[in-house]
């Protein structure tokens, strides 16, 4: 069959086509033989090859499917991309995959792989490309864990943005450790909760959360806590609504069980709601002014606001910072000896302060609780 007779819009060939690079008659006999068995390809495109396709055409028509395939993702034009043409052909011509396979599924994992890649996401034994032998392995990618969070962000990057910049706020603790804010608009629930680390399951960042929102912030402070050094941890982000009697963490585990959550709060942070409600005071004027907007004019009562908090969670709000050991007490740079308590294990690391110490312990890695480590600067005479 002649190039002549196929759909325009197939002759149509793109320079990022993948039919331009396959020339290797082997190859071509090949794949014409897979396309013309394949039963996953609509059939009208079958039939308009004919009884006795040429190698070009099928080729061509191949090419056309395929780049429509890489065009149409989650995460990005892959048409373009050279990289992927010669694994995806192998998958092919050797029967690993069919066209609903390449279509249904690869389309998506070629595109969270390279997602993950160009931004240097990926765990080393997931950079090499090559080492994949079927989209079912290049899927596993997908399921893991530790990639859905950056995947999600990824995804949503535009909307994070936006949101970001309409985002109504007071953050009223930002130090090493914690960011507590109370939120004004869907808007910064959704931009604090889905900007980085764990994405928790928040009703007021989730997709419908303009509405849930518009229920929950008229009745009473909304307040968001994110733990910095435990960010992708599930509890290294909390939400609590006291004229609801909530407080949970990120996975909203026992959400009604406000004792039982309390109690975990005081463990996790203990002393951080004494904190909390001192900012919260000292805030006052402003929360007042700015939730105006969403009460009808009146702004929320702080004092009442608090007088709940110190009733519906009084674990965490009677709880104290424990004492600071001498360990605590010294600053500096230096070398760092960090144990871990439970192990004993034994690392050093050079810093120009404790802070800049865990920033490096956390680089390498992330998903460490910090609370699980002693940190002391060794004496010069140590050295």
């Amino acid at each position: 069959m002649k190039l002549d007779h196929l759909d325009p819009s197939i002759k149509q060939l793109r320079e990022s086509n993948i039919a331009a690079r396959v020339k290797d008659p082997k190859a071509m006999k090949q794949l014409r033989i897979a396309f013309t068995h394949d039963s996953t390809i609509p059939r009208h495109l079958i039939a308009q090859l004919g009884p006795n396709p040429e190698d070009e055409a099928v080729v061509k028509l191949w090419g056309k499917l395929i780049d429509d395939t890489l065009s149409q993702n989650d995460y990005g034009d892959l048409s373009a991309d050279s990289k992927f043409d010669e694994w995806l052909l192998r998958q092919y011509i050797n029967g690993v995959a069919d066209y609903e396979d390449i279509n249904g599924e690869g389309g998506d994992a070629l595109g969270v792989w390279k997602a993950l890649s160009t931004r240097g996401l990926l765990k080393p034994a997931d950079q090499d490309f090559n080492k994949f032998k079927s989209i079912k392995q290049l899927q596993r990618i997908r399921n893991d864990r530790d990639y859905r969070d950056k995947l999600a962000r990824i995804k949503d990057a535009e909307k994070i943005e936006k949101l970001k910049r309409e985002a109504k706020q007071i953050n009223v603790i930002d130090d090493e450790r914690f960011r507590v804010m109370v939120p004004f608009n869907f808007g910064s629930c959704y931009s604090n909760d889905r900007g980085e680390g764990y994405i928790p399951n928040f009703c007021t960042s989730s997709s419908s959360g303009h509405d849930w929102f518009e229920r929950y912030a008229p009745n009473g402070m909304i307040v968001n806590i994110t733990d910095k050094a435990n960010i992708d941890s599930v509890d290294g982000k909390w939400q609590f609504h006291a004229a609801t009697n909530q407080i949970v963490r990120g996975d909203q585990d026992r959400r009604h069980d406000r004792s039982y959550n309390d109690e975990r709060f005081a463990q996790l942070f203990p002393g951080l709601m004494k904190k909390i409600i001192a900012a919260i005071q000292a805030n006052s004027a402003e929360i007042n002014e700015q939730s105006k907007s969403i009460t009808g004019g009146v702004g929320y009562d702080v004092a009442h606001e608090i007088d709940m908090i110190k009733s519906k969670y009084p674990q965490a709000a009677n709880s104290d910072a424990p004492e600071p050991t001498a360990t605590d007490e010294v600053d500096g740079a230096g070398t760092w000896v960090v144990t871990h308590t439970e192990s004993g294990r034994v690392a050093r690391i050079q810093g120009d302060n404790k802070a800049d110490v865990k920033e490096k312990l956390l680089a390498r890695h992330p998903n460490l609780d910090l609370n699980d480590f002693t940190f002391e600067l060794q004496q010069e005479e140590e050295q």
